[in-house]
């Protein structure tokens, strides 16, 4: 499509190109701020601030409820409401500079990949994933804090209460179990050892994972056309209700197959007890049904005492394996465990 019948489409008219002072302002002010949030990037604040300083940005009109920052990446430029103060952090402006960072294009200059998001010749795969964590950084670069939000029938915690909150929701905990390094190292392009550990983690459950992703995020847009007066009151009472249970779902399968899969790789009294305590401090970033909130939890509850039984016995081929000291050690460990699940969890809620 042409350019200025997309943008035209959308609603943006170009006003003026933004000078080189507040070109440099925003490319050095992003650099800092991705560096001192993320540790992860503060190796690469040269190749972050050399990007940003060669981005086309643009002051433009934006009509309706199109957001008042806006990367497009048929031009590779941003496009920002004459309104906006772009000396004030702003959301969604650090939103879209992360997309632009994201971009890699082919030796024909067309787009490969942006971020975890690849563009196949017929076919988009990780959009999703990729919009969850873009929404992640960018509300870590706000110093967001954790928000009750009431979503979809959902009752969840997050760092975006008001802006993709069950993909971020969902992103929080896999960032959890994974750590932040390396999807965000991933990404921006700095390296991509990401899929290996995603994959080597979840295995099978892998590509599911990356699809509930997308189909959470179709939902959501689809959602945003009935709204707009294309879908019917009670389809989207239906799409509300996909994205529920898609939520549960992917909730669901990202705690056991990751917990089921560790417990197995285990060697050490200390290793298991660490995990232990990450599997029930992972109870605090479920979300639940607002209508009935203990069928989540009766589902965390039933889950915990099969891997608890797993852990246990993992405990005890250790503690075989390295001797009496250590099963000594063991019995000591695990009830202390035992009692420290019973102190916390003797009540649901």
């Amino acid at each position: 499509m042409n350019i200025q019948k997309k943008l035209s489409r959308l609603g943006i008219q170009k006003i003026e190109e933004l000078n080189k002072k507040d070109v440099n302002y925003l490319a050095h002010y992003m650099a800092n701020c991705m560096t001192n949030t993320f540790s992860s990037l503060q190796d690469f604040y040269n190749e972050i601030l050399a990007k940003l300083l060669n981005c086309k940005m643009y002051y433009a009109r934006i009509e309706g409820d199109l957001s008042k920052v806006n990367y497009i990446y048929e031009d590779n430029c941003i496009y920002i409401d004459e309104n906006v103060n772009i000396y004030e952090p702003n959301e969604q402006l650090f939103h879209e500079l992360i997309h632009y960072l994201q971009v890699v294009k082919k030796k024909n200059g067309k787009i490969k990949q942006i971020g975890l998001c690849d563009f196949g010749d017929f076919s988009l795969t990780g959009l999703g994933i990729n919009e969850a964590l873009v929404q992640y950084m960018s509300a870590r670069l706000m110093k967001r804090v954790k928000e009750r939000a009431f979503v979809y029938g959902l009752e969840i915690n997050t760092i975006s209460p008001e802006t993709y909150p069950v993909l971020t929701n969902l992103m929080e905990q896999l960032i959890y179990l994974l750590g932040e390094e390396q999807i965000i190292l991933a990404s921006l392009n700095f390296n991509n050892k990401f899929d290996d550990l995603f994959y080597n983690t979840f295995e099978e459950k892998g590509k599911l994972i990356i699809k509930n992703f997308d189909k959470i995020l179709d939902l959501k847009n689809k959602l945003l056309e009935s709204k707009e007066g294309i879908y019917k009151k009670e389809t989207k009472e239906i799409l509300e209700e996909c994205i529920l249970y898609a939520y549960l779902e992917m909730q669901n399968m990202m705690m056991t197959k990751y917990f089921d899969k560790i417990v197995t790789l285990l060697t050490s009294i200390e290793e298991v007890d660490f995990y232990i305590e990450k599997f029930l401090n992972y109870r605090k970033l479920l979300g639940v049904t607002e209508k009935n909130r203990y069928e989540v939890l009766d589902f965390y509850e039933e889950y915990k005492d099969g891997i608890m039984t797993k852990f246990d016995k993992q405990l005890m081929k250790i503690s075989k394996n390295q001797g009496k000291n250590t099963l000594s050690l063991y019995n000591n460990k695990f009830g202390a465990f035992l009692k420290k699940m019973i102190s916390r969890f003797g009540a649901k809620g």
